[in-house]
């Protein structure tokens, strides 16, 4: 792969549209779209034309508009032109294969995003968060990816710079010229790290959130047969997915169905009811079962509040309670109310719901937000993803072993100059000041073509 090369695709999905983006990037690309489309003499950057659209033999392929976006202003920071035809497939591969004829080579995933980042356009946390958007699931995914779009992370991350590279800059001008520069105070570098080391360890919290709110919860709802899971499952996704039966271990496999829970993509599990069985399927299906809990973010742990809580339950509650569920008593409808203290027994914080009314519900879709630490959030909160968190860790366990051991630094400074080096490189690495090739052919390689 060439950076110098011009590079095509298509911005847009390659499906039936009323409108397709056809982008070229590279020192060629107004060359290249001259001759494909039907223009004055002199083009002028940022202005739409309406035209033709033209074969290597000049006939007409179809019209549309062009825009050229002339050098550093683009979002490659290459020329850029963009032609949008009608979405129309074969007329779309039509002219990116005419683009290839006249000296363009088709784009690798994430490659216009790449040469952005090359070009000094965007940051690594940035490229990243264009990929996060694309895929965003929720409108709070959307939000989460346009915070580190525009910056956010980039800037927390230049400040924790920015502290250590004050800090090396003053035990480097110490060492080189003792005579002129006042000794450098010890308690001064012990409470910048300690305010670095705090910070780091406030961004490294938002790992797991962010992680959820990018990928989603997974929910397994468990109980024995006929306490209305099934019910519940199609309770929660608003419409009948499962089937309801009076039947005992109607459900023999695990069912799973996508929703949102406050903004949190949400994959919804119905596993088959545990019981003791000689049924070899049914005996498969609770051993599946018994898998999704262990792989569950939640497990909605469901019993028949209308019989209360049965041996059968609690035999099942101990196969669980490691994962700490939300227990939930089923069939509130049918519940006589004055004795609900006897249907708990020593289960404790119990949910009452019914999914026939759908009495309790949205407190049901609170208290599962609430668990996870997901209720409480704002629209300028940066979460960090496993890269990110690879090297903020680094950073932090560096520092701490400088704090551990400061009292050795006095007589050793170029050492302690070395050691927060080593920190504040981590740092860099986020942001994309220092990487490797396959660092980059990770990244990239998750984007669509176009982008």
């Amino acid at each position: 792969m060439d950076e110098k090369d011009t590079i095509v695709a298509s911005a847009t999905p390659l499906i039936p549209s009323a409108v397709g983006i056809i982008r070229l990037s590279g020192e060629d690309a107004l060359q290249i779209g001259k001759r494909l489309f039907s223009l004055p003499e002199k083009v002028e950057e940022r202005k739409a034309y309406f035209g033709r659209i033209r074969d290597r033999e000049g006939k007409t392929i179809d019209e549309g508009l062009f825009i050229y976006f002339k050098a550093p202003r683009s979002f490659t920071g290459e020329d850029v032109v963009e032609i949008y035809p009608h979405g129309s497939v074969p007329v779309m591969k039509r002219i990116i294969g005419e683009a290839v004829h006249f000296g363009a080579r088709l784009a690798e995933p994430g490659e216009f995003t790449k040469r952005a980042f090359l070009k000094g356009k965007i940051d690594l946390t940035q490229a990243e968060a264009i990929a996060d958007l694309i895929e965003a699931k929720t409108e709070k995914a959307s939000r989460v990816a346009l915070n580190l779009l525009q910056g956010r992370l980039s800037e927390k991350v230049n400040r924790l710079r920015n502290s250590l590279l004050e800090l090396i800059s003053l035990i480097e001008a110490e060492i080189n010229f003792p005579e002129d520069i006042e000794e450098i105070d010890f308690e001064e570098i012990k409470k910048v790290l300690k305010g670095v080391v705090e910070q780091i360890g406030e961004l490294l919290k938002t790992y797991k959130k962010g992680q959820l709110i990018r990928e989603g919860i997974k929910l397994a709802i468990v109980g024995r047969p006929n306490v209305g899971k099934s019910s519940l499952f199609n309770a929660l996704l608003g419409y009948e997915r499962a089937i309801v039966s009076e039947v005992r271990g109607t459900t023999r496999d695990f069912i799973e169905e996508s929703l949102n829970i406050g903004g949190i993509p949400v994959k919804l599990l119905d596993t088959a009811g545990i019981r003791e069985t000689e049924d070899k399927i049914e005996k498969l299906g609770i051993e599946k079962a018994l898998e999704k809990v262990e792989e569950a973010d939640v497990v909605l742990f469901v019993f028949d509040a209308s019989e209360g809580l049965t041996e059968e339950d609690l035999k099942i509650y101990e196969k669980v309670k490691d994962k700490s569920p939300i227990v939930i008593g089923n069939k509130s409808d049918l519940l006589d109310k004055s004795e609900k203290k006897y249907y708990f027994k020593d289960v404790k914080d119990v949910i009452l719901v019914s999914s026939k009314t759908l009495e309790n519900l949205d407190q049901l879709e609170e208290k599962i937000l609430h668990k996870l630490n997901l209720l409480e959030d704002s629209d300028t909160d940066v979460y960090i993803n496993l890269r990110h968190y690879g090297s903020f860790k680094k950073a932090k366990e560096t520092l701490e072993k400088v704090l551990k051991n400061i009292g050795d630094y006095r007589d050793r400074k170029e050492i302690l100059m070395l050691e927060i080096s080593e920190a504040e490189k981590a740092l860099e690495e986020i942001t994309g000041e220092i990487t490797t090739e396959d660092v980059l052919g990770n990244i990239f390689g998750r984007f669509c073509i176009g982008k």
